[in-house]
């Protein structure tokens, strides 16, 4: 059989040169070995309640023969501590001393062979004194080839008694007198007979010392583990306070490259971890703030389970939860003053509204989830809807379903208990226009030329405007220096500008409502008109004191409500203009028509869009803008309708299609087809989830991957009029078999919803 080799054990960084940084010199060895003599320090060692004191020898040393030939520093033990290490001291100093001494670059080989000498003067606890350095830095320039030879040749070493220490095998080295000629010989220690050494007195306690020779100072009994340990600790602590930075590097290097290979590998590994640092805490909060800031939901979720400093840091600021909340986008900027204000009410037992941060997060990241959830089927409540079966508007703010339609009426539904609410009558004719403020008050626009302000708290109409000669097929409510303003587009062409009353609620219905003011004149609401269209208004949008209306004379214009006046005509569509959006952020304009085309107008900096004309008339006096900023293309029909959101731009056509473009860039993002290629009748839009319907067709998008999640959760719908959706409620206005119905969809996984696996198969 034959015998298996057992590969030789592996030594890295025994062939390799000490590094520059840790090189030593003679002269700087000797200036640190000056120092250290001259200066006269008290060297206090805790271990063992034991006490170190040394000195120079003149005041040290009694009137004893024995010790008038010793003329170096002496160590005076304290016999009251009995754990001292004075040999140790003594032995570990001038090794410490002669190893800087011979470390000069003259020769790298007497080097390597004087730190050889020191290693084994370190095992075997001989010493060296430190007078003598000199002698022996002298005798190395005129004895150089023979005190090598000397200091390496092993047939001249006297082995003696070794035993484990920290589970490494001590090597037998030669006593000095047997290494060392006779002119760097140095004298030995002699022992005070009066003075117990530690390690006879650590034995003695352990009764491990039975074989123990007490002459022989310098041996270390086998099996003691403690005297291992002690005269380790001990050996560094003195290279630490006697030997300078490189020559300590030195030494250390000189170990390492005694370690073999897998020494080396759990050290490294040892030394590696260690080096890590938590730099989450080392850092001022604020800046660890800024940090953590930066993180996604999941990412800081791992972090809160590093430690509890940072677990502290993740859960308990607001802001982190405030940021998260808007990246996420979950709550838009412009709405966080309003969104926060409802925190108090849902959730009723946070002491402040920064603690619901945190909560409402959560609560929409398990929304989130179970929209993206193919497999999850939302529970579905159906409500009756309108006589007729086209419901022409509907609006989803606050807790409230609000829909309109030709017959007249208006109903109400209570989203979060999915109930009828009530109905509103007034109108005599069709409602074609809704626009909920807040605090339950809307605003509604009819055929019947009027508009009408609601209160839905009191289930009553308060104001009937009167002033459009024809259809109001439009309006906006928007803010300027905290007063409220309606808007109202008609196909008589104009716009009128109205105040929003803001009369205090009371409970149950005023008999002296509604108020009717039958001409502008007599009425204290109204602001005035905006003429300058030759067509019927489509579509209005604005925020604070600007308005952009659409019509169908191809021509957007831009109002100043403030000054009552056309500031901008916006030429270029080539057919009507069925939607506008005013992106008040970046200050442009954003218009789709049925030329199948979206412009975007740049109002901040007009020479940036087209050629740029005054006109005056009798009519306006202001400027025309001949072409747009950018065109978006891609559409083959009529885009009627428009969503921007944080991230995206949406269009939707006749021609069955959605396309998102950046919101900044205007680049195409996604396009989406519906499969029977039907008009795009509705959809809605967060930078999350994209909601469209058309005939027989409803689908859900995930726009963070780009996929369609649901395409038949209202599959008996004939016709999807209207959609709306927000955090985990979704309304659809329907037709089915020739009525209106009103869809609520619940996302929410505690409302008994059931997986599409447990649906029964007719």
């Amino acid at each position: 059989m034959m015998e298996t080799s057992v590969p030789p054990e592996e030594f890295p960084l025994k062939g390799i040169p000490i590094p520059f940084r840790y090189q030593v010199s003679s002269s700087s060895c000797n200036e640190y070995h000056h120092n250290n003599r001259d200066s006269k320090k008290r060297h206090r060692c805790d271990s063992h309640n034991g006490i170190i004191e040394t000195s120079n020898a003149e005041e040290r040393c009694q009137n004893n023969d024995e010790r008038d030939q010793v003329v170096h520093k002496r160590s005076k033990i304290d016999t009251t501590n009995e754990k001292s290490f004075h040999h140790r001291n003594h032995l570990y100093r001038n090794v410490i001393l002669a190893s800087n001494a011979l470390a000069t670059p003259s020769s790298t080989d007497y080097i390597e062979a004087n730190s050889s000498t020191v290693l084994r003067c370190l095992d075997d606890n001989s010493t060296i004194e430190d007078e003598n350095v000199d002698d022996l830095i002298n005798t190395k320039d005129s004895n150089n080839n023979n005190t090598t030879k000397d200091l390496v040749n092993t047939n001249n070493v006297t082995n003696v008694n070794t035993s484990p220490i920290s589970g490494n095998t001590i090597i037998a080295a030669a006593t000095a007198s047997e290494i060392l000629t006779d002119e760097a010989l140095l004298p030995s220690p002699v022992a005070s007979p009066n003075v117990t050494t530690p390690v006879e007195e650590t034995a003695s306690l352990q009764g491990h010392m039975s074989t123990f020779n007490p002459d022989d100072q310098y041996a270390i009994p086998d099996n003691v583990s403690l005297i291992s340990r002690l005269y380790t600790d001990e050996l560094f602590r003195e290279m630490q306070n006697n030997l300078s930075g490189p020559c300590f590097k030195n030494v250390l290097f000189q170990l390492l490259a005694k370690m073999n290979r897998r020494d080396l590998s759990d050290l490294g590994t040892l030394i590696k971890d260690n080096l890590k640092r938590d730099f989450i805490t080392s850092l001022p909060t604020e800046v660890a703030l800024k940090i953590l800031a930066n993180l996604k939901f999941p990412d800081l979720v791992t972090c809160s389970q590093v430690c509890k400093v940072w677990n502290n840091l993740a859960n308990n600021t607001p802001t982190l939860w405030k940021q998260l909340l808007i990246s996420e986008n979950f709550v838009s900027p412009e709405s966080f003053k309003k969104y926060s204000l409802k925190l108090l009410l849902r959730y009723p037992k946070i002491r402040n509204i920064e603690e619901g941060y945190r909560l409402d997060f959560i609560q929409n990241c398990k929304y989130l989830k179970n929209w993206y959830n193919p497999n999850f089927v939302p529970k579905i409540t159906t409500l009756r809807g309108h006589i007729t079966s086209v419901i022409t508007c509907l609006q989803f703010e606050d807790d409230y379903v609000i829909t309109g339609a030709d017959d007249k009426m208006i109903r109400v539904i209570d989203a979060k208990k999915k109930k009828f609410l009530l109905e509103l009558s007034g109108h005599d004719g069709g409602v074609w226009a809704l626009k909920y403020d807040e605090d339950g008050i809307l605003v509604s626009g009819s055929t019947d030329r009027t508009v009408r302000v609601w209160d839905i708290k009191r289930g009553c109409c308060t104001h009937v405007f009167k002033g459009h000669t024809s259809t109001v097929r439009c309006l906006d409510i928007v803010e300027y220096k905290n007063v409220k303003y309606i808007v109202t587009g008609s196909r008589d062409n104009t716009l009128h500008v109205w105040k929003l009353p803001r009369e205090s609620s009371s409970t149950g219905e005023d008999p002296s409502y509604p108020l009717y003011f039958n001409s502008p004149e007599e009425n204290p609401y109204f602001v005035g008109i905006l003429r300058g269209h030759m067509a019927s208004v489509r579509t209005v949008s604005g925020h604070g004191n600007i308005v952009i209306s659409g019509s169908y004379d191809n021509n957007l214009m831009v109002w100043d409500i403030a000054q009552m006046k056309c500031l901008y005509i916006l030429t270029g569509h080539t057919d009507r203009i069925y939607c506008t959006i005013y992106d008040h952020k970046r200050r442009r304009c954003i218009s789709a028509s049925m030329d199948s085309s979206i412009r975007i107008w740049n109002l901040e900096n007009i020479s940036k869009n087209g050629t740029c004309t005054k006109v005056i008339n009798s009519m306006t006096s202001c400027i025309n803008i001949i072409g747009s900023m950018y065109t978006l293309q891609g559409h083959t029909a009529l885009v009627g309708l428009l969503k921007l959101s944080n991230k995206f731009l949406v269009s939707a056509a006749a021609d069955g299609s959605l396309r998102g473009w950046d919101s900044n860039e205007y680049t195409r993002k996604f396009a989406y087809h519906h499969g029977n290629l039907s008009a795009i009748t509705t959809f809605d839009m967060n930078d999350n989830i994209l909601v469209s319907g058309s005939e027989g067709q409803f689908n859900i998008y995930n726009l963070r991957s780009g996929k369609l999640i649901h395409s038949n959760i209202l599959r008996n719908a004939d016709q999807i009029w209207s959609v709306h959706f927000k955090e985990n409620i979704l309304v659809a206005a329907i037709e089915k078999d020739g009525q209106s119905f009103v869809e609520l969809l619940d996302f929410d996984s505690t409302s008994h919803a059931i997986t599409r696996d447990s649906i029964p198969v007719a």
